[in-house]
């Protein structure tokens, strides 16, 4: 009896045991299965993150891209129009765009007075932003001096703090589109007449050599 009581008691402790073991190993697997998952939803969390962050510079890029775009069609159509305004009260005189890619005016009038001789040349840029850059003017007046302009006007919608609508800044002509008109008449007659001027004293000059080589000869 005494064999048999240890036999059942070793029994059941055994089975107690595996009982034991038996729920450690489930909890075990348990904790395993709940760590893999949390692992593969931290995974696919991360994976999300970096596809809504790279949609997110996908968008921006192309936002940019279309600005950009925006901006450089609102300039080219501000280029058109000022040559437009140009030809349309000016036909004698020649109006030519400055090119692609060419910093600084957009276009040039190369004035012609009524018999067709070239008296000069005026160039201008147009600018279709909120805030005024002094750069401008360092550009246009780099473009003017390289292209041998006598003038330079610069058709803006922003303007520096000491000027309102119309003006000269540092030898270059600012106003809007409304003045553009105006201005370009105003310079181009002034120009015209200091050809005509100087073309006048050039002949003075000959007349006056030709009268003292015939004395004094």
């Amino acid at each position: 009896m005494r064999k048999k009581n240890a036999l059942e008691e070793k029994q059941k402790n055994m089975e107690v045991e595996i009982e034991k073991r038996f729920l450690e190993k489930r909890k075990e697997i348990e904790e395993s299965a709940i760590k893999r998952e949390q692992e593969l939803f931290d995974l696919k969390t991360k994976e999300y993150k970096l596809q809504m962050e790279q949609q997110q510079k996908l968008i921006e890029e192309l936002k940019r891209k279309s600005e950009q775009g925006s901006m450089q069609l609102q300039g080219e159509s501000q280029e058109i129009l000022l040559e437009e305004i140009l030809k349309e009260n000016f036909p004698f005189d020649i109006i030519e765009e400055v090119g692609k890619g060419v910093e600084g005016a957009d276009c040039m009038q190369i004035i012609r007075n009524n018999a067709g001789t070239v008296c000069g040349k005026i160039i201008y840029e147009s600018k279709r932003t909120k805030a005024w850059s002094n750069n401008w003017l360092d550009k246009l007046k780099n473009d003017k001096r390289n292209r041998a302009a006598d003038a330079a006007i610069l058709v803006t919608q922003a303007f520096p703090k000491d000027i309102n609508r119309f003006g000269e800044k540092d030898g270059i002509w600012l106003c809007g589109f409304t003045e553009v008109n105006s201005v370009a008449h105003l310079l181009r007659n002034g120009i015209i007449k200091v050809y005509e001027a100087n073309k006048a004293q050039e002949g003075k000059g000959d007349k006056m050599q030709m009268l003292y080589d015939y004395l004094t000869g």
